[in-house]
């Protein structure tokens, strides 16, 4: 019987069947499904997970499944809020993740920077709203506003009060990828404490003569030699040599 009225477009019968036989997880997950049906549009969407948020809350131990069906419910709303707010379905395009939503939010802050302040402050509404951890929001600000092109508000977020937590190997990789000017690069790189990664990306970079100076106060012979063999250039291939017969009188 079950089988056969999960064939059923109208999914009233197969509720009651699974409710009588008090499956809470399997009708609030049969209700779930039907709300993320291609076929189902936005309204019909939302009031089949408030349903099957109900359902989860008749059961003794779908706390977690009914916390997973509100908080999308409420994504949902606020990205229906959002496209009204800005007059656009690029932002926060139906059926986006979270993360996808935020994107979006940034990536719309360069076709209207008018906007861009409130859009940015609505991504921190939403990521605290969310609770979407620290790390992994900076991690997506970085690549959003490189892949946007926005480098002064890359610029803005590393010279924020508030310590990156994400440390600023990620700014630098940024910039690096996103081609951008050696000074531009510089002000990220000599800002990252781990030697070791200072010399990676002096080498990403191209920046040879960085590269060698790093691998030098490293003392590490393999890095010298790797800045040697890469940097086409005479006068590092020089200075190299030199340092390495120097370490090599130690």
């Amino acid at each position: 019987l079950r089988r056969y009225l999960e064939t059923m477009p109208d999914i009233k019968n197969l509720m009651n069947l699974l409710l009588r036989a008090q499956k809470s997880v399997e009708a609030g997950a049969a209700m779930s499904k039907k709300a993320f049906d291609s076929n189902t549009e936005m309204p019909e969407k939302m009031k089949y997970l408030g349903e099957a948020s109900r359902i989860y809350s008749l059961g003794k131990d779908t706390g977690f499944q009914k916390q997973c069906t509100d908080e999308h419910l409420d994504l949902l709303k606020d990205q229906e809020v959002l496209r009204k707010k800005y007059g656009t379905d690029e932002v926060a395009p139906r059926g986006s993740s979270l993360t996808t939503t935020v994107v979006s939010i940034i990536w719309h802050a360069t076709v209207n920077k008018r906007e861009s302040h409130r859009l940015l402050s609505d991504v921190d509404k939403l990521a605290k709203k969310f609770r979407i951890p620290d790390k992994r929001l900076w991690h997506i600000k970085v690549r959003a506003f490189a892949d946007s092109g926005q480098w002064p508000q890359l610029r803005k977020l590393g010279d924020s009060k508030t310590k990156p937590p994400i440390g600023f190997k990620p700014f630098a990789m940024a910039t690096i990828q996103g081609k951008q000017s050696d000074p531009e690069i510089m002000r990220y790189i000599d800002r990252v404490t781990v030697s070791e990664e200072r010399y990676d990306l002096f080498c990403e970079a191209k920046l040879w003569k960085r590269a060698l100076d790093e691998a030098g106060k490293l003392r590490d012979t393999r890095r010298i030699a790797n800045v040697r063999s890469s940097c086409n250039a005479a006068e590092i291939e020089q200075l190299a040599d030199d340092m390495l017969n120097r370490l090599s009188t130690l």
